[in-house]
């Protein structure tokens, strides 16, 4: 700007001295011209002196613009590079940023022979403050906890909010000093996390973080950062409220992880998923009464794997309603044939019972696979009723209104089991297995069942007990009182041909048995 002044008061100096000299010299031509004593050759040398005055202002005039126009364009760069690697709320470096700034750390720790670390962070329930207080309030949270970062954490240090609620510090340790990654760490926790006062309202926010170090030479700032953010990932999936330090062990079970997601996503497009059934038997009679339905994974290069591998996963990318529904459809169908007093109990995840149009899918699978409705038994846990009782008592309403009978599953594993028996109405109850295990060497094993059952009969409603793997523990289940029993000693789940053939193997089985053989035997 002061070039530009400075430049701007030379040309008009210099602009009026050229006028003053042309009308000096147009009097001095005047004057020979009346005098007679006119020279042509001195009309001829003025003209071009002229010319030559008036060349240099042009060119004097064009190097003015262009040296306006560099510094118009060279502070147009500087504010674009601003822009790029800023971050417009914060006023932190933004990814980009972040990457070229520590980049610049990276290659002076190659010098020096530092360690680089990465700490990553996410602020929990940020979304939340933007729901409950407006997107105003969550930016100035951002601003304040910008200001304390910077406030806070060494100048050397790059500091950079890389999306909305995650923020990333890049430092140079020496190699025998990694803990003080772990201390910036601690006091970015501590500076996210401590509440802040906004108009006398309190903004108060939970942290997971994630740290990784490397040598300079062995990882680049993209793979420090990827590290990072898996090990916040960990805290995060863990509830962990302290920094967890990345291992190589995460980004291996990550792998395993992503390639088990494809595999679902693909799984599901190919018909990979089926279901099997593992039996229930009445208990006085030992007769099959009905199977649960199970999830199987008929993956083609490895063969069957079980719900625990996919399951916590496509629960996770949220596919696991559209892998329920494929599962119950493909069980209705498989058990529409068989023996009409069968019933089929089906498992339903938390995240289905939060949708509202729950029941309407039941009844559509119901109807495409002409399955009878009271031969459907829904089995709902108590952890998927805690969070929305009354969405939860609506969907438990249409289903029983279209005659779809109700389980509740795991009974005794949640919190308010009693009110739960009370406020809905469930037409069996099953007992977590992990109550029938060691039934005769825990006392307070047996006692529990003892008083489920006891309960359950004031109501009228029967009992099935899961896990029962030997005739030890049938003997102590029949010797409570329970009816419905379950698990390895009956048979393992199995898929739909073999329940098939246990049906009629059990069918012919009654048939060539005299009419008071024991139920024992049968069993």
């Amino acid at each position: 700007m002061v070039n530009a002044q400075r430049d701007a008061i030379v040309l008009t100096i210099l602009i009026a001295a050229v006028l003053l000299l042309i009308w000096n010299g147009s009097t001095f031509f005047a004057n020979l011209q009346i005098a007679g004593n006119f020279d042509p050759d001195v009309r001829i040398a003025s003209t071009a002196l002229t010319l030559n005055v008036a060349l240099i202002l042009f060119g004097w005039r064009r190097y003015v613009d262009l040296q306006h126009e560099a510094e118009l364009r060279a502070e147009q760069e500087r504010r674009a590079v601003v822009l790029a690697t800023t971050d417009a709320i914060s006023g932190l470096y933004n990814r980009k940023g972040f990457a070229d700034r520590a980049g610049e750390l990276l290659a002076r720790s190659l010098v020096s022979g530092d360690h680089v670390a990465v700490v990553s962070c996410q602020v929990q329930r940020f979304k939340t403050v933007n729901d409950q207080h407006g997107l105003e309030m969550g930016d100035r949270l951002l601003k304040e906890i910008a200001a304390s970062l910077s406030k806070e954490l060494p100048g050397h240090m790059v500091i950079a909010r890389l999306s909305g609620d995650e923020f990333a510090v890049a430092l140079a340790v020496r190699p025998d000093q990694a803990e003080r990654a772990e201390e910036v760490a601690e006091t970015l926790l501590k500076i996210v996390t401590r509440p802040y006062v906004f108009e006398n309202r309190i903004i108060q926010v939970g942290a997971f973080v994630g740290i990784a170090v490397a040598p300079a030479a062995e990882a680049g700032v993209p793979d420090l950062l990827r590290r990072a953010d898996i090990a916040m990932d960990r805290a995060r999936n863990g509830r962990i409220a302290r920094p967890v330090w990345f291992d190589a062990g995460m980004e291996r079970a990550l792998l395993a992880q992503g390639e088990i997601e494809q595999g679902i996503r693909f799984g599901l497009e190919n018909g990979q998923f089926i279901p099997f059934f593992e039996p229930q038997v009445d208990l006085a009679t030992g007769d099959i009464v009905g199977f649960e339905v199970l999830a199987r994974w008929n993956h083609p290069l490895t063969g069957i794997i079980g719900p625990d591998i996919f399951i916590p996963i496509a629960e996770e990318i949220g596919l696991i309603g559209r892998m329920s529904e494929q599962l119950i459809g493909e069980a209705l169908r498989e058990a529409a044939t068989w023996d009409p007093a069968i019933k089929i109990s089906v498992n339903i995840s938390p995240s289905q019972l939060a949708d509202s149009w729950f029941a309407q899918r039941i009844v559509r699978l119901l109807t495409e696979t002409r399955f009878p409705a009271d031969r459907l038994v829904v089995e709902v846990t108590e952890t998927s009723l805690f969070a929305d009782m009354d969405l939860a008592r609506s969907i438990v309403a249409s289903l029983k209104n279209q005659g779809i009978r109700l389980a509740l599953d795991d009974f005794g594993t949640g919190f308010s089991s009693l009110a739960h028996l009370r406020s809905l109405p469930f037409d069996i109850i099953k007992i977590d297995r992990s109550f029938v295990a060691d039934i005769h060497s825990k006392r307070e094993n047996g006692a529990i069942i003892r008083a489920v059952t006891t309960l359950a009969n004031a109501l009228c409603v029967p009992v099935c007990v899961e896990g029962i793997e030997n005739e030890s523990t049938l003997e102590g289940v029949m010797s409570l009182g329970c009816e419905i029993g379950q698990g390895w000693y009956f048979g393992k789940a199995m898929p739909a041909e073999q329940a098939r053939e246990m049906l009629a193997t059990s069918r012919r089985t009654e048939l060539l048995q005299p009419p008071h053989s024991s139920a024992a035997a049968r069993a």
